[in-house]
């Protein structure tokens, strides 16, 4: 129904200086109020990415008598999405997910957090995109409940996928390992301190080659970049006087609220961007080598088409080189700017999100091998699936 136009702009850098078009797949699909940031996954088996996606208020925002849930949407294959099930209750300020195997059956699971509750929420994947009643752990919050991300992964190099989730007002990273039949238990000497407000977007993946699993996330109230390097045992504190953690300072721009890492340069370290809250802006943040990132010289801040508080890093173009795509907030509307191949970005292009205040993930919607973008509309109460018009190869 929605198209967007093709934008090109002139001097190319080393790579191409254009945003293919997007189109919406079909009508946005109502999730239910406050929809927060979807996840992707196969949830039915069938080889294609589904959408699931918790709705729930944020931020001084009242709870809606129809919202506090998490819901997931079925894909046909081409981007289309249909209602899986019912919606499964959570608690009332239930925000985000993420999806993993926890409990060993080869189906996928969904952990979900809540902004103002002191549990998250584990969902058994049932099959055929059912999702079960949940079952609740403690993280164990010692300033009151305070959270904004959750993500999974093997933290302790055992098989088994564990809970990571920041404690904002703990300033702290909580860490709960998971036994691989869907319990959970506080890793030792957890949570670990992530210093002064650990935000939104955590993201776990192995930053210095080592092996284990690192955690990287933004340090909003104190203007900063975090990494905590996992020692593979499932602890992230400083042990026998080795430092394992590292704080960028963000110079460029106050209040960096969520940071997704990709490879911007081809150098094989992953690079990270952080944007910056409510603000047109982003920041690039480039590793200088085990885990060690730094504001990039030249381009920096790079200016976005709308005002955001998400962040997506992933080829759109189908060129092979990473784009950064965000959401927006209290519009309908993301930007896109094709990478360049070397951290720099080519200018911003807003494309038509189907629905108000979007959240911003990337995957491949309809199988034609480039990445989509795929929305949770806070304020609209829906998801769009935007699908690319690229072609792989550029």
């Amino acid at each position: 129904m929605l198209c967007v136009i093709t934008l090109s702009v002139v001097l190319p850098v080393s790579g191409p200086e254009t945003v293919s078009s997007f189109r919406l797949a079909s009508e946005p699909v109502a999730a239910g109020p406050m929809a927060g940031c979807p996840d992707l996954a196969d949830l039915d088996g069938d080889g294609d990415l589904d959408v699931v996606i918790a709705c729930g208020p944020c931020c001084g925002r009242d709870p809606d008598p129809a919202s506090g849930h998490a819901r997931v949407l079925l894909n046909d294959g081409s981007g289309r999405l249909t209602y899986a099930d019912r919606p499964v209750k959570l608690l009332d300020s239930a925000l985000g997910v993420a999806v993993g195997d926890v409990n060993g059956d080869g189906i996928p699971d969904v952990v979900a957090y809540h902004h103002a509750d002191d549990r998250f929420a584990v969902l058994h994947g049932l099959g055929g995109g059912r999702l079960s009643e949940p079952f609740y752990f403690g993280l164990g919050q010692r300033s009151g409940p305070h959270v904004h991300s959750i993500r999974l992964a093997d933290v302790d190099n055992d098989g088994h996928l564990d809970v990571l989730a920041t404690l904002v007002d703990d300033h702290a990273l909580a860490v709960h390992l998971g036994d691989g039949r869907g319990s959970f238990k506080p890793a030792l000497g957890q949570p670990y301190f992530a210093h002064r407000h650990p935000y939104q977007q955590l993201h776990v993946s192995d930053l210095n080659g080592d092996g284990n699993v690192d955690a990287a996330m933004t340090d909003m109230r104190g203007g900063g970049f975090t990494v905590l390097v996992g020692s593979g045992t499932g602890m992230f504190a400083p042990e026998g006087g080795i430092r394992l953690e590292a704080h960028t300072p963000i110079t460029l721009a106050e209040r960096p609220m969520a940071a997704d890492l990709a490879d911007l340069d081809g150098d094989g370290d992953l690079d990270a961007v952080a944007v910056i809250d409510e603000s047109p802006l982003a920041v690039v943040l480039m590793n200088e080598g085990g885990g060690r990132f730094g504001e990039r010289t030249g381009g920096n801040p790079v200016a976005l088409a709308v005002p955001t508080t998400s962040v997506a890093l992933g080829d759109v173009t189908g060129d092979g080189i990473a784009d950064l795509i965000t959401g927006g907030t209290i519009v309908e509307s993301i930007s896109v700017c094709a990478g360049r191949g070397d951290g720099s970005f080519a200018p911003a292009v807003e494309v038509a999100a189907g629905g108000r205040s979007p959240s911003v993930v990337l995957g491949d919607m309809n199988g034609d091998g480039v990445l989509d973008v795929v929305t949770g509309n806070y304020d609209s109460g829906t998801v769009s699936v935007l699908l690319s018009q690229a072609t792989p190869g550029g």
